[in-house]
Formats: structure tokens, C-alpha cells, sequence
């Protein structure tokens, strides 16, 4: 006669939540690695894109002044001071007038009417303070030049 088959519940349920937890711990990892992969993947292309980029611009004509350019300002928070650094793509020059310009590469943030990249471009042409802003896109091998007009 066949002994027969016992199911040890406690035993069951242990090696289930231990395989949870393993699982949700294999997964973190590999969720974490797509993403730092993804980031590395965006960088990439994007230090791509600017020695692309530096090549454009002096086709163009423009003289590239300073790769990484930084600026700072101040911004007041309630009364106190706070400063703001940033990293521009290059500062160029042509015709006597200096520019910075900022390199977007991929569909959207090329586009001057993207939320991000317009308010980049509008904060660079504050900080700055140069006779123009340039957005460079790299998907579309195209030099735009950036104005604001603001309402009295």
C-alpha cells in the first residue's frame, strides 16, 4: 500500500514567502540596472551629440569659446539668498556676437516649444547675458536662433 502524501502547511507557506521576497529582491535589482543602463545610455548620447554639435557650429561659422561654460546667480527664497549654477552645453561666437548655445538631441527636446527646453533656454538667456541663444538640434542637423519677447 502506497504511504501516503502528508503536506506540511508551515513548510509551504515559508519557502512561499521566502520566493516572494527573493523575487521582489531580483526584481529591484534588475529594475535599478535597467535604469542606471537607461542613464547611462542618455549620457552617452547626449556627449555625443556635443562633439557633434561643436562640429556644426563651426561649420556654421561660430567660434566655440568654451565647452561646459558655467554661470551663477543668485535667487532670493523668502528674503534669503540662494545661488544657481549652471552648465551651459558651449559659448560661441560669430560675426562679433557671443551665444550660448545648448545641444538637444532625441524627438521632443529639440523642439524650442517644449516646456523644459524653453524655460532652459529662457533661464540661460538671463544668466548669461549674451547677445543670443542657440538651440542645437542634433536630429535635425539644425542651428536655431532663440529670441524672447516679453508683453509690456
Amino acid at each position: 500500500m502506497p504511504e501516503s502524501f502528508t503536506l506540511d502547511w508551515t513548510l509551504l507557506s515559508i519557502m512561499i514567502v521566502v520566493a516572494v521576497i527573493a523575487g521582489a529582491l531580483l526584481f529591484s535589482y534588475l529594475y535599478k540596472a535597467y535604469h542606471r543602463w537607461l542613464t547611462w545610455r542618455r549620457q552617452r548620447a547626449g556627449r555625443i551629440g556635443e562633439e557633434r554639435a561643436a562640429k556644426l557650429l563651426k561649420r556654421e561659422g561660430y567660434a566655440v569659446l568654451k565647452a561646459q561654460a558655467p554661470a551663477q546667480m543668485v535667487m532670493r527664497v523668502d528674503g534669503a539668498p540662494v545661488n544657481i549654477r549652471v552648465r551651459a552645453d558651449y559659448l560661441v561666437q560669430r560675426a562679433g556676437k557671443t551665444y550660448v548655445a545648448e545641444v538637444k538631441t532625441g524627438d521632443w527636446a529639440p523642439r524650442p516649444t517644449n516646456g523644459d527646453t524653453r524655460r532652459q533656454l529662457l533661464e540661460y538667456s538671463l544668466i548669461y547675458k549674451t547677445d543670443g541663444v542657440l538651440l542645437v538640434d542634433m536630429a535635425a542637423q539644425k542651428i536655431h536662433r532663440i529670441e524672447f519677447e516679453f508683453p509690456r
